[in-house]
């Protein structure tokens, strides 16, 4: 049996599943859960790959909503993993099209039982909860979940189908300056203002805009300036967000950050502290390999592969991090062009039959991926070169696992 053969009989399966696999979306569209709160959208998943004969497991990693599915052909072979994200956007809902990710993996997953079964390897699909800030990729990536993988795929909504993508290395800082209170009117002499020192960092900050031009972006907000303006405030804070499309630099100007706080602290005489807010989310380095294989199996299947353009918006994903330690790819299947993502709208969109329509799309796309992959040694031979040569080329600094 060839590789087209094989291709058709996971797409025949998605087809055969199609009602099934839209009311799983639906479910999760209309039950929207939060950063570690996903319960619904787990056991609906989690059910769903029992019966489809996946053996399961659920709360790995310490993570409540998090999962592993496993289905292992008789024959060994390559491990392709396929990961679903489920989690909502705080005050949008959906509005970010997860309800469709978590459909679509399941949806390619049950596909490849056929293929296994008749040529070996194993699917694993991951239940990822946490996305949008958790970092729940990032926790499962450090436990080692995904330590088995011989490439990982995941296919995100978006207005336009693109399969390469770039994202933000991200750092969350919270700032902390601590002074001495005292009366500012009657006894300002006797106070030291902690928010003195935390407005000058906003000044340098600000003065580095030019010369950090597009290589990196240091944003804050004040969250603690004080209480009451008679009162010279003894302790403010700030929260600062650090990005870069290079994580070496993004580190670089983290380290320069921090050292600016404690010359500020210095020359005002403060205190300086700093914890890390969240995990760092790292820029996505997608694999070039697998983009390949993916866009000419959109294009078989209609789709208009357009380029990665800023205008498609650009932000933070967990699995930056999976890209830097594991042959991987994030891209976008197309549910509507006319509006974008994190929107009212788009989330009306992901709901309805355009969301329908990039679910079955996307589902038969990852499945024939994973085809090519599990099907030809050539083909994971150049996955596994490309990924080598990425990590020379970035200078690869990184969590082994």
């Amino acid at each position: 049996m060839d590789i087209k053969d094989l291709k058709e009989i996971a797409c025949e399966a998605i087809e055969k599943q199609r009602k099934e696999l839209i009311e799983i979306s639906k479910y999760i569209h209309s039950n929207p859960e939060y950063c570690f709160g996903e319960y619904k959208a787990c056991k609906v998943l989690i059910n769903y790959l029992e019966k489809e004969g996946f053996i399961v497991e659920a709360g790995i990693c310490d993570l409540s909503t998090a999962f592993k599915g496993i289905y292992e052909g008789e024959k060994s072979g390559y491990n392709i993993g396929i990961f679903a994200e489920y989690d909502a956007v705080a005050g949008l809902g959906h509005g970010c099209g997860h309800n469709i990710m978590a459909a679509m993996a399941v949806g390619a997953s049950m596909s490849l039982k056929g293929i296994v079964d008749k040529i070996g390897g194993t699917v694993s699909i991951f239940g990822t909860p946490a996305e949008e800030g958790g970092g729940g990729k990032i926790i499962m990536l450090e436990k080692g979940a995904f330590k088995d993988l011989d490439a990982a795929m995941i296919l995100h909504p978006a207005n336009d189908t693109v399969v390469n993508d770039i994202s933000y290395s991200r750092t969350d800082l919270e700032v902390n300056f601590y002074g001495k209170s005292s009366h500012a009117a009657t006894f300002p002499d006797q106070g030291t203002s902690a928010l003195n020192p935390l407005i000058q960092l906003f000044n340098m900050v600000n003065a580095m805009r030019l010369e950090l031009m597009e290589k990196g972006k240091i944003l804050g907000v004040i969250t603690k300036g004080g209480y009451d303006p008679i009162y010279i405030p003894d302790h403010c804070i700030g929260k600062f967000t650090i990005r870069s499309f290079d994580r070496n630099f993004k580190l670089q100007l983290v380290d320069r950050f921090i050292k600016m706080c404690q010359s500020i602290a210095e020359a005002t005489n403060t205190i300086f502290k700093y914890e890390v807010l969240g995990h760092p989310y790292e820029d996505i380095r997608n694999n070039e390999a697998i983009e390949a294989l993916l866009e000419e199996n959109l294009k078989a299947l209609g789709e208009v592969v357009k380029p990665r353009e800023r205008e498609l918006g650009i932000g933070c994903t967990d699995m930056g991090n999976v890209t830097h330690c594991v042959p991987a790819l994030q891209s976008y299947i197309k549910v509507c062009d006319d509006v974008k993502g994190h929107t009212m709208e788009f989330l009306q969109a992901c709901g309805d039959e355009r969301g329908e329509k990039a679910l079955i799309t996307g589902a038969k796309a990852m499945a024939m991926t994973a085809v090519d992959l599990l099907y030809s040694h050539e083909n994971m031979k150049k996955v596994k070169l490309n990924f080598q040569e990425m990590k020379k080329r970035f200078e690869y600094i990184g969590v082994e696992i």
